[in-house]
């Protein structure tokens, strides 16, 4: 028994890295079942939804947490330096506070809900995107971000993230005075692995400071951030049940989605975004007051029917059906980006 000693944090905590870079397939298991809890809790016990959004949060937050420790045990590729990342205010620590606020806002949301009721809940979500707002704006204006996604920091693809350090390292190329890129014989891959591609140039992906961008996207993009404070203050003016709000919000969107794709000079990632936020038009379809005068009866109608005629399908859609009118209010608000 006197053998026996208790770990300590940090010996735990190692242990944890350890496992997390050496599992990185069980970890995302983990990461997804926990989530499913979330899921499977709504509606099952008295203030599921405040379990629930409180498990889904902190799943995303491990999601976060255990991409870090991967990259880092992986020794990827950064492309700031050391000094530049100890500024509290550098785009990847700003990145990272705004990932953490879209991870997290709605759990708040919630529970500014149960304490201080609907206007303590209003007062809450006017202070995030005010802050989201600022945080934006400065990465777009201060350090020429343009066309960050939401959130800001992408779950980390971890099957490649092994080849990418070996392809993508900064250590592992040559920039010539032209601004091509040759590999060092040293970080060759093996020649039954080598394509006899030009190895990409570092700002192949995203913009960085410094890079110039055009005056008429400048003012898109800003468009796109300030849609959120529009929308809340359109509905300040007009009502909450008011079409209005809805039609800026639609116009704002649309506007910006245009003035950006009359870029020649996109990335594959910025193109990559300029998709997803097409597609988020579609979600004004079931976003307020469109969903309660329209799409709400038939998309019921619709699940109705895929309970009814899909065996197997009813334990998980039927809580789906009862709490549909609840989670349109709590995730499909025009203010979301």
């Amino acid at each position: 028994m006197e053998n026996l000693s208790i770990p300590t944090l940090r010996e735990l905590y190692k242990h944890y890295v350890k496992w997390v870079s050496t599992h990185p397939e069980r970890t995302t298991d983990l990461e997804a079942s926990i989530k499913w809890i979330s899921y499977f809790l709504a509606g099952r016990i008295n203030n599921s939804t405040l379990l629930s959004e409180l498990i889904y949060s902190m799943s995303n937050f491990m999601m976060l947490f255990n991409d870090q420790i991967i990259l880092s045990c992986a020794k990827n590729s950064v492309l700031v330096n050391e000094k530049e990342k100890k500024k509290i205010f550098c785009p990847d620590n700003i990145k990272r506070f705004l990932t953490m606020v879209d991870y997290i806002e709605v759990f708040i949301e919630v529970s500014a809900t149960r304490l201080w009721g609907t206007k303590g809940r209003w007062i809450i979500i006017v202070l995030l995107q005010s802050i989201k707002c600022l945080a934006r704006l400065y990465l777009l204006h201060i350090h020429k971000l343009h066309m960050l996604e939401s959130p800001p920091v992408q779950p980390l693809d971890r099957k490649t993230v092994g080849v990418k350090q070996k392809n993508d390292g900064l250590d592992s190329v040559i920039t010539l005075p032209s601004g091509r890129t040759i590999r060092k014989m040293e970080n060759a891959p093996p020649i039954n692995r080598r394509t006899w591609e030009a190895p990409p140039r570092a700002n192949r992906l995203i913009d960085g400071p410094g890079r110039s961008i055009d005056d008429r996207h400048i003012v898109a993009e800003t468009m796109y951030i300030m849609k959120p404070i529009v929308h809340l203050g359109s509905m300040c003016v007009f009502g909450e049940k008011s079409w209005k709000p809805w039609f800026i919000s639609l116009t704002i969107e649309y506007i910006s989605l245009q003035r950006l794709k009359s870029s020649q000079s996109l990335t594959p990632q910025q193109r990559l975004v300029m998709s997803k936020r097409a597609l988020n038009l579609a979600m004004y379809i079931v976003r307020s007051p469109f969903f309660e005068n329209y799409s709400e009866k038939h998309i019921r109608a619709f699940l109705q029917w895929f309970v009814n005629s899909v065996p197997l399908v009813g334990p998980l859609m039927r809580p789906f059906l009862e709490y549909m009118e609840q989670w349109q209010e709590t995730y499909f608000y025009l203010w979301s980006t």
